[in-house]
């Protein structure tokens, strides 16, 4: 799924407080990956559920985290969030923050995969069940969802969206805009789904990576929050019409930075180290169950 340009509601003019609730993000590239994966899911759980009973098959509570998951991809992607992301950086940074640290851990948690699946017909099943087997995708797949690599992968593309020449070109390019968003929310996907199942050999990597994230964020949002000198002067006075100057407007995203985000690798890292201390002889001790045999975990 790729972002839409903001600009494409605003025919390139950074909002105002008064079109906040007007400048809605009804793109096709969004709304329809959206509304196929709703479908897909829905009947998926309309099989699942009417035969065995509800629960069984998919667990209500991975239903409830992927819709969640799926609300979150709408207020980064489609509420006014986006369009305001136009007007203010901060705004930017919020919806950055909506993709990578709330829509992606709730949508692989939800893990979706084997109840979308469901709803293909069977030719369709077995042809992706011999898809997932092909060797060289295995070891592909293995090696993006490792955690250092997702951990790294992640690290290097939220760095590179926050320089400030690539935010200048994001607010001119539709394009890059809608690379940015969708490399984003991607490399989100790969870290979580490479850190949330407790598999017992990788306690120790996981705590580090979300560790890492964690002071990465706190670093780079003081960077921005306690700095005197505005870096993203291709904003220029698009806040003012917000009440805010540039200088202002860089320092609250920093604020978010430092505060909001690093909240989620927190949480992770919280919740891991709990599980780690209850069950420390456990072998397997896992959130995500594991896929049907052939299919990515």
């Amino acid at each position: 799924m790729v972002a839409s340009a903001a600009r494409a509601h605003t025919e390139g003019a950074p909002i105002s407080p008064h079109d906040f609730w007007t400048a809605w993000s009804l793109q096709l590239t969004v709304v329809v990956p959206i509304a196929v994966a709703l479908l897909l899911y829905g009947r998926g759980l309309h099989l699942a559920w009417s035969r065995a009973g509800i629960g069984r098959g998919t667990a209500v509570w991975r239903a409830g985290l992927f819709a969640l998951g799926l609300i979150a991809l709408l207020a980064g992607l489609v509420w006014p969030l986006d369009a305001m992301g136009e007007s203010l950086f901060s705004a930017h940074m919020a919806q950055h923050i909506v993709l990578m640290g709330v829509a992606a851990p709730l949508l692989v948690l939800g893990l979706p995969m084997p109840t979308m699946i469901r709803s293909l017909p069977r030719e369709w099943q077995r042809g992706l069940a011999l898809a997932v087997r092909w060797q060289p995708w295995r070891r592909f797949w293995e090696f993006i969802t490792r955690i250092d690599v997702a951990t790294i992968m992640q690290l290097l593309v939220f760095t590179l969206w926050h320089i400030p020449s690539a935010i200048a070109l994001s607010l001119e390019n539709d394009f890059v805009h809608s690379l940015m968003h969708g490399s984003m929310l991607t490399a989100g996907l790969l870290f979580w789904t490479a850190i949330l199942p407790m598999r017992s050999g990788e306690f120790g990597s996981a705590i580090v990576a979300l560790f890492v994230n964690f002071k990465f964020s706190l670093v780079l949002g003081a960077l921005l929050a306690f700095s005197s000198h505005a870096f993203y002067e291709s904003y220029l006075d698009r806040g003012l019409p917000w009440g805010v100057t540039l200088l202002e407007d860089q320092q609250f995203a920093g604020v978010l930075m430092m505060v909001v985000q690093p909240m989620m690798y927190l949480l992770a890292l919280v919740i891991r180290v709990a599980l780690l201390l209850r069950s420390p002889d456990k072998r397997v001790a896992t959130i995500l169950t594991p896929q049907p045999e052939g299919l990515p975990r």
